[in-house]
């Protein structure tokens, strides 16, 4: 048996339509693939297990109808048993040997059946023994099987010679021979390849079938896993500003709400800052963008690092940026600011960027058990205006002290470090 890669394998399972029609009159060369091997050996192996089974429980035929002969038939029998399970083993972890061994036991089953005739001498039991070789030999191994009609035509040439031979000492005439079931392993010699066929046609198509389906499948998973990718990196871009990697003012705000219900029902304190950096207008157009955006990226990384895992700093703008902080209080939050600006304001920063960064800070803080209810657009609004005007006052004092961070909390006492 020929074998052949997955890619002959393909190529030749593309039988043009114009032989759909041929495929029922003619064999093809269909190379299957390794786990369809392993289908057709299972089907053949289940079919010599039942064959064996099946020699084995006529044991008592041959002592009732043929009592003059039943020790010689029974060895026979054992001697085909053990035939069929040499070829069992045979084709063992072998898939593609499974042909070769279905025929070789089919031979040794014709030899043994063709002899158990010739010794036959009654009517009744001649026929009842060639009415069950039709039937196991022409219907059910070629239906029950999966192998090419010309294993079938080779098995059946050979049924011929074996019987042709043994029936020259038979006690029946050549009528007698036709009567006693002749007729019926005529038949059955005739439609026997064309079943066998038909039979492999079908289990060929079908492992086409599962083939591609399986090939399909595959490129389905492959291209779901890619959607999957593809979605993820446009959620991540659709919810994260492209320069700083911080969460855009759209997920600011979703996470802003979710939080603020949050604080509501589990009556804890929720703080929110609102940060604007400044002179980002001055850098841009003295320095260059380039340190403009090294600046805003630079205030963006400190932002991450001091934040706790449960809190959230999304860029909003430019050069502003929002901290949301869930059951955080005032003075938390406060020491936050403090060292937010030891950071800004520390030797360290002024070497990576080359200048001195500023930033004005207005803080808010919700505390659910103090405050009546208010919306996010009030909390947001009350820090902004914190912001604002302390970002005003600290413009007045950017002259004697540049590289400061003027934040305010909600009292009216300005705190500037």
């Amino acid at each position: 048996m020929n074998i052949a890669t997955d890619t002959d394998e393909r190529r030749h399972f593309q039988p043009s339509p114009r032989l759909e029609v041929l495929l029922l009159l003619a064999d093809y060369k269909a190379y299957l693939p390794k786990a369809e091997h392993c289908q057709q050996a299972r089907l053949n192996a289940v079919f010599l297990l039942c064959s064996i089974w099946g020699i084995l429980s006529y044991v008592p035929f041959d002592y009732l109808m043929v009592p003059d002969h039943w020790m010689a038939l029974s060895i026979g029998r054992l001697m085909l048993v053990l035939l069929l399970l040499g070829c069992l083993l045979w084709q063992h972890r072998r898939p593609r040997r499974t042909e070769r061994a279905l025929l070789v036991g089919a031979l040794g089953a014709e030899v043994f059946f063709g002899w158990g005739a010739s010794l036959i001498d009654t009517p009744l039991a001649f026929l009842s023994w060639n009415l069950n070789v039709a039937v196991a030999v022409f219907v059910l191994l070629p239906l029950a099987t999966v192998w090419r009609w010309a294993n079938m035509l080779a098995h059946n040439l050979f049924m011929v010679v074996v019987y042709g031979l043994f029936f020259l000492g038979s006690p029946f005439s050549l009528s007698e021979l036709v009567q006693y079931g002749g007729t019926f392993l005529l038949v059955g010699l005739t439609i026997s390849p064309f079943l066998s066929h038909v039979r492999y046609v079908n289990f060929t198509q079908s492992a086409r079938l599962r083939q591609e389906l399986t090939q399909r499948n595959q490129e389905l998973v492959a291209a779901n896993e890619q959607l999957v990718q593809k979605s993820k990196v446009l959620t991540h871009l659709a919810n994260h500003d492209v320069m700083t990697n911080l969460p855009n003012r759209r997920c600011g705000m979703v996470f802003l709400q979710e939080t603020m219900t949050a604080s509501l029902q589990e009556k804890h304190p929720l703080s929110l800052l609102l940060i604007d950096v400044d002179n980002l207008k001055g850098i841009n157009d003295t320095l260059g963008h380039h340190y403009g955006d090294r600046m805003i990226c630079h205030v963006a990384s400190l932002l991450v690092e001091l934040l706790d895992e449960h809190h959230l700093a999304c860029r909003t703008g430019g050069d502003e940026f929002l901290v949301v902080m869930p059951n955080t209080d005032a003075q938390t939050c406060d020491r936050w600011c403090l060292r937010l600006t030891e950071q800004l304001a520390s030797d360290e920063s002024r070497e990576n960027l080359g200048f001195a960064v500023s930033a004005s800070v207005g803080t808010t803080t919700f505390e659910p058990s103090r405050e009546t209810l208010f919306d996010v657009d009030t909390l947001i609004q009350r820090a902004d205006a914190k912001m604002y005007h302390h970002k005003r006052r600290a413009r007045q004092r950017r002259t004697t002290r540049p590289t400061k961070l003027v934040y305010s909390q909600d009292s009216d006492i300005d705190k500037v470090v």
